[in-house]
C-alpha cells in the first residue's frame, strides 16, 4: 500500500479533517492534497510530524510492502467501486447505524428486526436487478 493511500486512510481513521491535519503538521492543504494524490512526497521533517500525529512509525508510512488492516467501513470507503458521493453517503449511514446500535434503548429484538428489514430490502433490490438484467438480455 502506497504512502498516499495510507495518509488518506489514517487521516480519516484519526478523525481529522484534511485542512486541520495540514495545519497541525504546518503544511498547506494544497501540499497535503499533492501527497494524497501521489504527485509529491513529503520532506523528512513533514513525514516525521505526520507519523507522530497519526500515531504510526515513519517506516509504516513509507514502506509500500506494508499494508494497513482496514475495517469493514474503511474497505467500503477506500476500496469501493461506487462513485465517491455514494460511498460517502454509505459512510454517513454506517456512522448513524453504529450510533443507533450503541444506544442502550435500542433492544436486541429491535436490532434483529432492523437487520431483517435491511436484508429484505437488499435481497429484494438484488432480485429486481437480476430480473432487469435477464429481461434486457432477451
Amino acid at each position: 500500500m502506497e504512502l498516499k493511500d495510507k495518509l488518506e486512510i489514517l487521516i480519516k481513521r484519526n478523525g481529522y479533517k484534511k485542512t486541520d491535519f495540514a495545519s497541525a503538521v504546518s503544511i498547506t492543504y494544497r501540499a497535503l492534497a499533492n501527497y494524497i494524490s501521489g504527485a509529491r512526497t513529503p520532506r523528512a521533517k513533514t513525514l516525521s510530524d505526520m507519523a507522530v500525529l497519526l500515531g504510526v512509525s515513519e517506516e509504516l508510512l513509507t514502506d509500500d510492502t506494508v499494508d494497513l488492516i482496514l475495517s469493514g467501513d474503511e474497505k467500503l470507503y477506500f476500496n469501493g467501486t461506487s462513485p465517491t458521493e455514494t460511498r460517502e453517503k454509505a459512510d454517513v449511514l454506517l456512522s448513524e447505524v453504529s450510533a443507533m446500535l450503541d444506544d442502550e434503548d435500542f433492544t436486541e429484538n429491535d436490532k434483529t428486526t432492523f437487520f431483517s428489514c435491511i436484508a429484505e430490502k437488499y435481497f429484494a433490490g438484488k432480485a429486481k436487478n437480476h430480473k432487469e438484467t435477464i429481461d434486457n438480455a432477451v
